[in-house]
């Protein structure tokens, strides 16, 4: 993949809003707002598969461990996003707005917060697919912690939504942003990302999901076309329903 393509970053391609058929003026954040979107939907969408298939009794130790991969996707898409702010795109913003410098902190602080919340949740599908402990106990436990979760994200967003994303979008220059997209880009292997993609994509509209995908070479979209996306529906239609 070329070192400068940034249609293949779901952690680190910052966007207009998913479905928008016109885009915001000013630099193009389609890969930020889409990994927005997706952190709003899946963390309470998990939490309504558990609870349907323990409502349903289908919650096994294999129904838990498929849920555990999809959700596994969803965080390496989630920690790339967040390593990808910290390191490269609130120093863009702050070149362009200084004054924001407080918030960048707290955001990298709530990151800190939050990934604490996430490994909770990783421990409780642990245990709940090894079977060991009170499962009632347990999944009670771990819709709780997905809550709080959820709640504390959606805090997360729309701070960095009111103050960090209309600089990024609106102030920072369209060459100082190209340049931000060719930085994340050097330091990836697309195999990082890329089998995530179908998720961040699910619901995508049709002009995004080509945003994004449009700059693959060729090779690698057609493993993605082939591989990567019919695994993934796979695996969503082997999930419990939410």
């Amino acid at each position: 993949m070329s070192a400068t393509t940034d249609t293949t970053q779901p952690g680190g391609t910052p966007a207009t809003r998913t479905g928008a058929t016109d885009p915001a003026p000013g630099n193009n954040l389609t890969g930020f707002t889409l990994t927005h979107d997706l952190i709003r939907r899946v963390i309470p969408e998990l939490g309504r598969r558990l609870a349907g298939a323990a409502a349903a009794g289908s919650l096994d130790a294999a129904a838990t461990k498929r849920l555990t991969g999809w959700w596994q996707m969803f965080t390496t898409i989630l920690e790339g996003h967040h390593t990808s702010e910290d390191s490269h795109v609130w120093p863009v913003v702050l070149a362009a707005e200084p004054d924001l410098a407080g918030v960048a902190r707290t955001l990298e602080e709530q990151h800190a917060s939050l990934d604490e919340h996430l490994a909770g949740i990783d421990e409780g599908l642990r245990t709940l697919a090894a079977e060991t402990g009170e499962r009632e106990v347990v999944l009670t436990g771990l819709l709780a912690r997905l809550a709080e979760f959820d709640a504390l994200m959606h805090d997360h967003l729309r701070l960095e939504e009111r103050t960090m994303v209309p600089v990024l979008r609106e102030k920072v220059t369209a060459e100082a942003y190209r340049a931000m997209l060719a930085s994340l880009a050097l330091g990836h292997d697309p195999m990082d990302f890329v089998p995530t993609m179908p998720l961040l994509l699910e619901q995508a509209a049709p002009e995004a999901e080509e945003f994004m995908l449009g700059g693959m070479p060729p090779a690698l979209r057609a493993r993605y076309d082939a591989e990567f996306e019919p695994a993934y529906r796979a695996l969503v239609a082997s999930l419990p329903s939410g």
